[in-house]
């Protein structure tokens, strides 16, 4: 390839990625790039004068203002709320630390105890154990505490300096650092005060976390500030407010966290941060006729989409879930029968999902051994979604964050479906779903394990509308978490358990929601629907199957004269990925398979060119977009 076309390649490919991920893909509001700057950049000082503060990427935190994101939000604690919190937070990387800068505007800076004083609390979640998951809470308080662990000196004094505690980790002195500078004069209200500065460095190598590694690392991260005003010396005055991004507390892994990202090249001068991807896409079936749903998954949409796995006791499995969702997945056993006995049927459910127009189509597949009803939740056999509302009807009026329902479908008595959760009310109340569950053959429901099952499947669509989800989806983007259930039971009692597994958040009120793009550009079609039966008259994609697909999908194809075939792949910048000759083909409808294993998940475009060897006649496609989902 000469060096023009190569950069009229480029250029193409730049301008379709602009398109297609710019405008189609919102940029995601649950994460942020801190950006990789050279050892020596930053003296922690409080000033933030250094040039590349200026080029850092920051949020906005300000109460009173609805954030839009599930754990986000604000509330006032004690007396009304007249100087509200307006907050700049910036975020850099140096060798082995994260370096955070807060610009708070502030007219009553100081504090006292932990429920009156201005401060920050933020937590980093520890990764450091792969056994450890989902990834634990990592602690840290600043501000005018005055606790002793804290080594507060002297927090109250009049122009006293606020003190610094990780909870966790047993840091030292060299493991973080920080410096503050108050626009005014601390615990005293003779004068109004106009804010204050801090500047923090964090070694998050102590957490597990490689920021200097080629790929990078994304460190999990919630963080709340609290604004005490008018205590010192007018008590009565007092106000208590606190607001926070993804987690209003930094001892639990509650609500949500920002996904802040890391990598070498990302740099203050590297230019335009890199598009950050959606942790799960779901296609579009626009062009695929919608299922029947009863609890059958015999439709052909169902067979064009990969979906993912949850099975109790599979490491290897929650390590392969994409981005954050090895450290966010879970799982639990709980007591039953006084104890915790061992799983014998590590029951597997295999996810699929995809919309048309205003449905999100959901399909569970399930294979288990012994298929009961027990009902109670710690023994639950079924599956349960948990998914955000938008809209005034789903805002918490306390924390003013989005609230998450639970969508919950279990194995009923008769072995049919018994719902749970708000999935009665979305169906019955508001005419906004469809749920069946059926057994598969050879599958009863017993309380005893004497017969081996088979499992069971689960068809459900759900009308986004009825969510407070705009007609046609907005923005497309959907935060949700799935957890399956598998109880087992056996005699003696002794034997039997449950499990629940979750890919993503377990449950409502808790870390963390995958952000998930339905992608009304990824659309599935039926290859199928050419006979072949004329000849063709130009070179033509009909289309592959699977599509998106991992890690293998077939591509279909007209070809009006005998060729020998050639497949080029690129990626979203435009560099060939994979290129060769796939065969030597005949005129009329051909196929062949593309394996794309050595690839990572994400989009890809290709191209068929076509050469005869008799007539020296070539034709080449359009480019054509497939996605790989590992």
């Amino acid at each position: 390839m000469n060096n023009k076309r190569q950069q009229l390649l480029i250029l193409f490919f730049m301008i379709l990625a602009i398109s297609s991920t710019l405008v189609a893909q919102p940029k995601r509001a649950d994460a942020i790039w801190a950006r990789t700057v050279p050892v020596g950049s930053i003296t922690v000082d409080g000033k933030l004068n250094e040039p590349v503060w200026a080029k850092a990427e920051s949020i906005y935190v300000q109460y009173g203002k609805i954030a839009g994101l599930p754990g986000s939000g604000f509330t006032a604690e004690t007396g009304t709320v007249f100087d509200s919190t307006r907050a700049v937070v910036k975020f850099l990387i140096m060798g082995d630390s994260l370096y955070l800068a807060f610009s708070v505007k502030d007219s009553s800076i100081g504090g006292g105890n932990f429920g009156a004083a201005d401060a920050i609390i933020f937590n980093i979640r520890d990764k450091s154990n792969p056994a450890n998951r989902p990834s634990p809470s990592t602690e840290f308080l600043w501000g005018w505490i005055n606790e002793a662990w804290m080594n507060p000196g002297s927090v109250t004094a009049v122009g006293g300096a606020p003190s610094m505690g990780p909870k966790e980790k047993n840091y030292t002195a060299a493991d973080y650092e920080t410096a503050t500078v108050v626009r005014g004069i601390s615990n005293s209200d003779t004068a109004p005060d106009t804010g204050y500065t801090v500047e923090m460095k964090i070694n998050i190598k102590r957490l597990g976390y490689n920021a200097s590694g080629p790929a990078g690392d994304i460190l999990m991260f919630n963080v709340a500030i609290r604004d005490c005003d008018w205590f010192w010396p007018v008590q009565d005055w007092v106000t208590f407010s606190r607001v926070w991004i993804q987690g209003p507390w930094a001892n639990v892994n509650e609500k949500n966290f920002l996904r802040i990202h890391v990598r070498p090249d990302v740099t203050t001068t590297s230019g335009t941060v890199p598009v950050i991807k959606p942790d799960y896409v779901i296609p579009n079936g626009k062009l695929m006729a919608a299922p029947t749903i009863d609890g059958q998954l015999d439709e052909a949409v169902w067979s064009k989409i990969p979906g993912f796995d949850i099975r109790f006791g599979d490491a290897a499995l929650r390590d392969s879930y994409p981005l954050v969702g090895p450290f966010a997945s879970g799982q639990y056993q709980p007591t039953v029968n006084g104890g915790t006995a061992a799983v014998y049927d590590s029951s597997k459910a295999k996810i699929k999902m995809f919309f048309k127009g205003n449905m999100l189509y959901v399909g569970v597949d399930v294979q288990d051994q012994v298929v009961q009803f027990k009902d109670v939740y710690d023994r639950w056999d079924g599956i349960m979604l948990t998914v955000n509302g938008i809209g005034k009807d789903y805002q918490n009026q306390t924390d003013h964050d989005q609230n998450a329902v639970k969508l919950s479908v279990i194995v009923g008595k008769t072995g049919k479906d018994s719902l749970k959760d708000y999935f009665p009310t979305l169906r019955d109340s508001l005419k906004g779903a469809q749920v069946v569950l059926k057994l598969k053959p050879n599958t009863t429901v017993d309380t005893l394990g004497n017969d081996v099952d088979e499992g069971y499947q689960v068809e459900e669509a759900i009308d986004l509308t009825k969510l407070g989800y705009p007609s046609g989806l907005g923005d497309g983007v959907l935060y949700l978490g799935v957890t399956f259930f598998d109880g087992d039971s056996y005699i003696p009692t002794s034997l039997s358990y449950g499990t629940r597994t979750w890919w993503f958040r377990e449950r409502d009120g808790v870390a963390t929601a995958a952000y998930v793009y339905m992608d009304s550009t990824l659309v599935m079609t039926d290859v199928g629907k050419t006979n072949g039966t004329e000849l063709p008259t130009e070179f033509e994609l009909l289309g592959s199957y699977p599509n998106p697909f991992n890690p293998a999908t077939t591509i279909k194809f007209n070809l009006p004269f005998d060729a020998a075939v050639s497949l080029t792949v690129y990626d979203m910048l435009g560099r060939s990925v994979s290129n060769g000759t796939i065969g030597e083909f005949r005129s009329g409808v051909n196929t062949f398979r593309y394996e794309a294993s050595g690839l990572s998940s994400g989009v890809y475009f290709y191209q068929l060119r076509a050469h005869s060897t008799t007539s020296g006649r070539e034709s080449s496609t359009p480019f054509t977009k497939i996605m790989l989902m590992k």
